[in-house]
C-alpha cells in the first residue's frame, strides 16, 4: 500500500498511548471498554468501535523487509491473533456486541493485516474474524441483500476521504463489487486508536461479495507481495508481480484445481497479444476495472490489489475484474492515464497497444461515453461538495483533532479536502477526453498520450520532450 510521505510515521506521542494502554488493559478483562473511556469518545459524530481481548494484549506482527533480487516492498511476518469481543455504539447507544469470544459462536478473532501499512506505520490496520455473521455498516439503503458477513476490515487510511469516494465512484460505473466503506473512531483495551475505516473486505461470497463457485472458482491477485505469500504463480509478462491466491486458500487447492488456475493465468497472458481475448476474458469488466483507474488517475500500479476471478470451469465462464481495492495512490495523475494503464508488466497495457485488441478499445470508450452520458463524474463533484455536512464529515472534523493529537500532527480540514477532491472530478473530465480521442482515432494508447500530453522541441540545440507543462531531455532528466 502506498502512503502519503509524513503521515502517521511512530511519534514520540506513541510512546506515550503505549504506556496507557498498559496501565489499562487490566480493566479489559471484563470484555468491555471502561464507562470513563466511552464518555470522553461519546459526542463525536462517528460510530465508536471498542474492542477487548480476552487477555488485555494487544495483537502484534513484525516487519519483514523484501528478499533480495526482483523484489519489491515491504510486509509483515509472525502475525499474533487475538480473541476478543467488539461492541459498536451509534449515536451514543450500543448498536452492536458480538459477545465474549466462544469459538464458532460468539466474538471475534483480531489480528493485523496488510503490507507497507501494517509494517511502517503506528496505527496498524486489523482484519476482523466474526464469529457469528453480521452487518457492521448502517448506510441507511433499503437493500434486500443479505450483507452479513464474518470478514471485515478496519484500514487505517483515514487522512484521505479518497476511500470514500473511490468506493460511491465504483457503484456508479457500474463494478460488479464496490466495498462499502465507514469512517469510525477505534479502542483497543481502552487505548484510543483514532479514525479508521471500518470496511467490507475482498472474499468469496455468493450473496453479497463476489459469487465464485465454492468448489470450482476463484479469485487471484497479480500481487506485488507474492514473495510473503506462501503460494505463487509466476507471470509470463513481469518479474516483479507474481499471481497469488484469495480464494481458495493454498492449503485447500488440489491437484486439479491447481491446474486449472495455472492454464487460465497462461490463457490469459497470451490472449492480450493475440486476438482471441474475448474466449478468455470478460470484457466489460475488465474495460471498466481499467477505466475506474483512468478517472481515478492511480499512480502505484503494482499495489493496486489486481483481482481476477474465475466462477466455475464452464466455457461461458470467463474471467473477470470484479472490484478495485486499495486505491489510495489516486488523484495523481491529473493528465495522464493511470499507471495501471501503462505498465508494461500488466497485462491490460496489451489490450491497448495491441492492434488486435481494437475490440476492446471500443468497448472501453463505449463504457467512458456511458459515464459522460449519466454525468457521473458531475454527479461526484456535488457528493464531494455535500460531504463536509453529511453526519459522517462532520463526525471527522469533530474526530481529526482527537486523531491529530493521538498520532502526533496536524488535524486535516475535512472541508478543503473534500474541495481538492471535488476539483479532480471536475477537471479529470476534459483531459481524459483528449486521451480517449487519440483511442477513438484508432492509435495506440501511447501514440495517444503522446498527441495528447507531450510534443518535442528544440532547446539549446537538443531534442526535448514537454510533458504535463515540464521540459525533459530524451534520457528524462529534467532540464527546466
Amino acid at each position: 500500500m502506498s502512503y502519503e510521505k509524513g503521515l502517521h510515521i511512530i511519534a514520540l506521542p506513541a510512546l506515550f498511548w503505549a504506556a496507557q494502554a498498559c496501565l489499562l488493559s487490566s480493566v479489559c478483562h471484563a470484555q468491555t471498554t471502561s464507562e470513563s473511556i466511552l464518555k470522553k469518545y461519546f459526542g463525536l459524530g462517528l460510530p465508536l468501535v471498542c474492542i477487548c481481548t480476552t487477555d488485555g494484549r494487544d495483537p502484534t506482527s513484525a516487519r519483514i523487509d523484501h528478499p533480495e533480487g526482483n523484489y519489491i516492498g515491504t510486509s509483515i511476518t509472525d502475525v499474533v491473533p487475538k480473541e476478543a469481543r467488539m461492541q459498536i455504539y451509534r449515536a451514543d447507544t450500543l448498536w452492536y456486541d458480538s459477545g465474549e469470544f466462544q469459538e464458532d459462536k460468539s466474538g471475534i478473532v483480531i489480528r493485523h493485516r496488510g503490507n507497507t501499512s501494517a509494517a511502517l506505520y503506528s496505527n496498524k490496520p486489523f482484519k476482523l474474524s466474526l464469529q457469528k455473521k453480521a452487518d457492521l455498516i448502517e448506510d441507511g439503503e433499503d437493500d434486500i441483500t443479505d450483507r452479513r458477513s464474518k470478514d471485515w476490515v478496519l484500514l487505517n487510511c483515514s487522512f484521505s476521504l479518497r476511500s470514500h469516494f473511490i468506493s460511491l465512484l465504483a457503484g456508479m460505473i457500474g463494478m460488479e463489487y464496490s466495498p462499502r466503506v465507514e469512517y469510525v473512531n477505534v479502542i483497543v483495551n481502552n487505548n484510543y486508536r483514532g479514525i479508521y475505516i471500518l470496511s467490507e473486505n475482498v472474499k468469496r461470497d455468493a450473496d453479497c461479495r463476489i459469487d465464485v463457485d465454492r468448489e470450482e472458482g476463484y479469485i487471484i491477485e497479480l500481487n506485488a507481495y507474492f514473495w510473503n505469500e506462501p503460494f505463487s504463480i509466476r507471470s509470463a509478462l513481469t518479474g516483479v508481480l507474481e499471481w497469488t491466491l484469495k480464494y481458495p486458500k493454498p492449503e485447500n487447492l488440489t491437484e486439479e484445481r491447481e491446474a486449472g488456475i495455472r492454464g487460465d493465468i497462461e490463457r490469459l497472458e497470451a490472449s492480450v497479444k493475440g486476438a482471441d481475448y474475448p474466449e478468455v476474458i470478460d470484457v466489460r469488466s475488465v474495460a471498466r476495472w481499467i477505466l475506474l483507474h483512468d478517472l481515478l488517475g492511480t499512480y502505484d500500479s503494482g499495489g493496486s490489489n489486481i483481482f481476477v476471478a474465475r466462477k466455475d470451469r464452464r466455457p461461458a465462464s470467463l474471467m473477470r475484474m470484479p472490484t478495485g481495492w486499495d486505491m489510495d495512490s489516486s488523484m495523481r495523475y491529473p493528465d495522464q492515464w493511470s499507471r495501471t494503464h501503462t505498465e508494461k508488466g500488466i497485462f491490460i497495457y496489451h489490450l491497448f497497444a495491441n492492434k488486435q485488441c481494437q475490440d476492446f478499445v471500443e468497448v472501453y470508450l463505449d463504457e467512458w461515453k456511458r459515464v459522460c452520458e449519466a454525468g457521473v463524474m458531475e454527479r461526484m463533484a456535488q457528493a464531494c461538495a455535500e460531504f463536509p455536512s453529511t453526519p459522517q464529515g462532520q463526525g471527522l472534523t469533530l474526530s481529526y483533532p482527537l486523531h491529530a493529537k493521538r498520532w502526533g500532527f496536524s488535524a486535516f480540514d475535512v472541508g478543503e479536502m473534500s474541495a481538492q477532491i471535488r476539483d479532480w472530478f471536475t477537471e479529470r473530465p476534459s483531459n481524459l477526453e483528449r486521451l480517449m480521442t487519440g483511442l477513438a482515432d484508432g492509435m495506440t494508447e501511447i501514440e495517444a498520450a503522446e498527441r495528447a500530453d507531450t510534443r518535442k522541441v528544440i532547446l539549446g540545440g537538443h531534442l526535448c520532450i514537454v510533458r504535463g507543462g515540464e521540459t525533459y531531455s530524451v534520457d528524462g532528466k529534467r532540464v527546466r
